[in-house]
């Protein structure tokens, strides 16, 4: 008669592979992953055990797919499906359970643009955190905190979970990506709190690391970042040049990251007044967001040609703004909207300047309405 294996035996081997998920080192988690899945034919029947499972591998997941673009692993299964297993399972979450969950949760509605839901889910798990020991899931937790605060600019929120990432996350070497990802957070903070002098140590800090282990993606991330800080400041040659480079790197990559990137590039070439160069990068850039069917993108695109090719295509700009209003994107909404405010003024449009500052004063307003997300 075969020896069953105990699930608290398969248990410290989840916990072993969730390590390796968070320090984003692929090869030791698919071998752990295999080995936990081997093992899980022959262990004795615990239900809470397979829902943790479940569980890591909905997180396996999520990071392959931040780190390796799908098209190069078709085999993989969809996260939403194995959201949906998990949801579907009959078994009630409780404890620590009920934290992972609701984390991973979370974590799945950000990489979806769904801030609102993504910390909804968050502060379900952050009732739950005092229930986990772990110092660096702890530290994992405040990072995705600090991600998503920062993504609905509610700046000083997420400076202090940024904080208390790296508070731990500085102890520990294995953990170089989560550190350029804190080095991101805190330096986006700081251009929103204008002070970007403060930014760009961090994020050149974040190339330098990023180099070190050779992490194209990080390294990409870290050159829009650094030009796009330097975009803020309006040295607009400098900007230009970063922001080439991580065109570049993701165009060899066929990174999805190319048509975000490309719109920024458009920006600041209009900004540098160099249209012919511009509208070259736009045409680029809007053939990439359709492929990819990034309809908000396409919008943000059309918004550029509205307003620098022809000359202030008002009907354009506010469809522009009614999608990111529809799609909750009050912080794109704010620049957009100060950029035309400025631009109209530049050019001697007071009335139509007028205009658009309101719409982008509502657009503050709305992103401080943003942390109003209690349920009391």
């Amino acid at each position: 008669m075969e020896q069953l294996i105990p699930s608290s035996t398969v248990g410290v081997k989840i916990n072993e592979w969730y390590k390796y998920i968070r320090m984003f080192a692929v090869p030791d988690a698919e071998i752990l992953k295999a080995e936990v899945e081997e093992e899980i034919k022959h262990m004795k029947e615990d239900q809470d055990l397979l829902l943790y499972y479940s569980l890591m591998c909905f997180r396996h997941q999520l990071m392959l797919d931040y780190l390796e673009p799908k098209s190069l692993n078709e085999e993989r299964p969809k996260i939403s499906d194995l959201l949906e297993k998990i949801e579907g399972s009959q078994i009630k979450l409780k404890g620590v359970l009920e934290y992972y969950c609701n984390f991973f949760r979370g974590m799945y509605e950000f990489d979806r643009k769904e801030y609102i839901k993504a910390i909804r889910s968050y502060k379900i798990a952050e009732k739950k955190l005092a229930l986990v020991t772990d110092e660096i899931e702890r530290a994992e937790f405040y990072f995705k905190m600090a991600e998503v605060y920062y993504h609905m600019k509610q700046t000083h929120v997420s400076m202090h979970y940024a904080e208390a990432a790296l508070n731990i996350y500085k102890g520990q070497k294995t953990y170089t990506v989560r550190r350029i990802q804190c080095a991101f957070v805190v330096a986006g903070n700081f251009d929103d709190l204008e002070s970007h002098e403060k930014a760009v140590p961090h994020l050149q800090r974040a190339l330098k690391d990023s180099k070190a282990i050779n992490k194209h993606k990080l390294i990409g991330a870290s050159l829009y970042n650094l030009g796009n800080c330097y975009y803020k400041m309006k040295e607009y040659d400098k900007a230009a040049e970063y922001i080439e480079q991580a065109v570049s790197l993701y165009e060899n990559d066929k990174s999805d990251h190319l048509p975000h990137t490309l719109f920024t590039l458009t920006q600041i070439y209009f900004k540098m007044k160099d249209i012919e160069k511009a509208f070259i990068i736009y045409k680029k850039g809007i053939e990439k967001a359709q492929a990819i069917n990034d309809d908000v993108l396409v919008a943000e695109f059309n918004y550029l040609k509205a307003l620098y090719i022809d000359s202030i295509d008002k009907r354009t700009v506010f469809r522009t703004f009614s999608v990111l209003k529809d799609n909750v994107m009050y912080p794109d909404l704010e620049e957009l909207a100060l950029d035309t405010a400025n631009y109209c003024k530049e050019i001697g449009q007071f009335e139509n300047s007028t205009t658009f500052f309101d719409v982008m004063v509502d657009a503050r307003i709305q992103i401080q309405r943003g942390e109003c997300l209690y349920e009391i």
